[in-house]
């Protein structure tokens, strides 16, 4: 909106365009649309308040561009404000209970700059409104009084020029019509509001997979502490599918090398569960993952970590007669095992859940509203009674750590991130490719190395003498 445009507009609202009650709807609607963060439900309700109801729309715009300003500048102030009212005040059971229903998630009053806004949006929206409606109607009563006077000003403001330039520039004189009562909600409005949600549903599913792989980009990437990709994301809604290909995170220790990267992911997810902002997995699979690639060009990182100075395990004199890369092969996969008893550990250590009476500190949420962006900060890892996420099932195909050596499969059941909120165990296990590791065999040279690795049948009795690496990685 430019200048000149701008001063016509509010000329017309000089000149009786709209009554007292829609420049106040007006301004306070458009005032909460700007300091509500982020896309959410919320966000969309008051939009459609904005839309529906017959509000001025000039100030609602001037209300709108101030709001989001407030809502950016004041995002440590709201902050503040929603810690308080969610952990002092004790509004912890409204939000806990938003938070777990399904659609009212989507309203994301877990938010704390959200939470925080909402005082903000009654109490400076509501007297911004009502300062505005006063100014207008004091505007217009002076505006009345020139005109109707018989000085020189009132000739002047009577004269025909004048009042062709008012009506050209402002439009018709509205006064008369703004003393009377206008409908609380317009028919016309009704039709653009429902025209513009279609719109907006449209380009929703049009850009959905687009919005889908953004998302997981910027929640993978807060919780890796580095960038991550995701070349294309497929969600089906009716199929309950998500589809993802070309995953790479980098290694915020080595931002030159993705830490594992993948060809293929296929996930199904529970819908219902997405309406309650939950990801339930019920399989996902995965195709073709390796670790430690480099990477096309460096990865941004986040939060730098430090480099592993962890030794590689020891697994005995038994790797070391069986030799070569059998023993590497070994090695790797137990070395990966002992990464996922790590990673499981890091799980239930970090479960927000583990003390359900401990709320939050503050000075670590705001130490992560630093690397996250305060309007993205929640409280609902904390808050929820299940997991905000689960995978029931996994399994990973064709993990590579090295093309020397055959790739292995993981599987997994039960990971979620409140490990005391879940009914089941976690468990994570690597285990080598049948296939692969049958080829690898066969290209090593000698029968005895296969016989001891493969656990060769006796001809007595069928029974196998070795199968020495079998015993090793089934061990738990």
């Amino acid at each position: 909106m430019g200048p000149l445009k701008l001063v016509r507009n509010i000329g017309k609202v000089l000149r009786g365009g709209g009554t007292g009650r829609d420049v106040f709807l007006g301004v306070f609607l458009g005032f909460a649309v700007g300091m509500t963060p982020g896309f959410n439900l919320t966000l969309i309700l008051f939009v459609l308040l904005l839309l529906f109801l017959n509000t001025n729309g000039p100030l609602a715009m001037l209300a709108l561009v101030l709001g989001k300003a407030l809502c950016l500048a004041l995002a440590p102030v709201t902050f503040q404000i929603g810690y308080f009212l969610m952990h002092t005040l004790g509004l912890v059971g409204v939000v806990r209970s938003a938070a777990d229903t399904p659609v009212a998630a989507l309203l994301d009053l877990h938010v704390y700059c959200l939470l925080g806004a909402l005082p903000v949006i009654i109490v400076v929206g509501g007297l911004l409104a009502a300062a505005l409606v006063a100014v207008v109607g004091k505007a217009r009563r002076a505006v009345a009084a020139v005109s109707g006077s018989d000085g020189a000003a009132g000739r002047v403001a009577q004269s025909g020029v004048v009042r062709l330039v008012a009506r050209i520039a402002f439009g018709k004189d509205k006064r008369s019509a703004a003393t009377g009562r206008s409908p609380l909600i317009r028919t016309g409005r009704v039709v653009v509001a429902l025209v513009v949600v279609g719109v907006l549903a449209g380009a929703q599913y049009v850009y959905l997979d687009r919005l889908v792989a953004g998302e997981l980009e910027r929640g993978i990437g807060l919780a890796n502490g580095a960038e991550v990709n995701v070349a294309r994301a497929a969600l089906s809604l009716g199929a309950g599918e998500l589809a993802l290909d070309g995953l790479q995170v980098t290694d915020p220790a080595k931002a030159t090398h993705n830490s594992f990267q993948a060809e293929k992911i296929v996930a199904k997810v529970s819908v219902r569960d997405l309406l309650a902002k939950r990801l339930v997995v019920d399989l996902i699979e995965c195709r073709a993952m390796r670790t430690d690639v480099q990477r096309a060009g460096p990865g941004e990182v986040y939060r730098p970590k430090e480099k592993s100075t962890s030794e590689a395990l020891d697994v005995g004199d038994l790797l070391g007669k069986l030799g070569g890369k059998a023993a590497e092969y070994a090695k790797q996969i137990e070395r990966f095992n002992d990464l996922l008893k790590k990673l499981k550990e890091h799980l239930e250590s970090e479960d927000p859940a583990k003390d359900p009476a401990e709320e939050p500190d503050k000075e670590e949420l705001q130490r992560r509203a630093k690397a996250e962006g305060y309007l993205r900060l929640s409280a609902k890892d904390y808050l929820v009674e299940r997991p905000t996420w689960v995978i029931r099932e996994a399994k990973v195909t064709r993990i590579e750590i090295t093309p020397e050596l055959p790739p292995f499969t993981l599987r997994a059941t039960d990971i979620s991130s409140h490990p005391s909120l879940h009914d089941k165990k976690m468990t994570l296990e690597a285990l080598p490719d049948k296939e692969a590791l049958d080829k690898f065999l066969k290209d090593q040279a000698g029968g005895l190395l296969k016989g001891v690795l493969g656990g060769k049948k006796d001809d007595k009795d069928g029974k196998s003498p070795g199968g020495l690496l079998d015993g090793l990685l089934k061990r738990k």
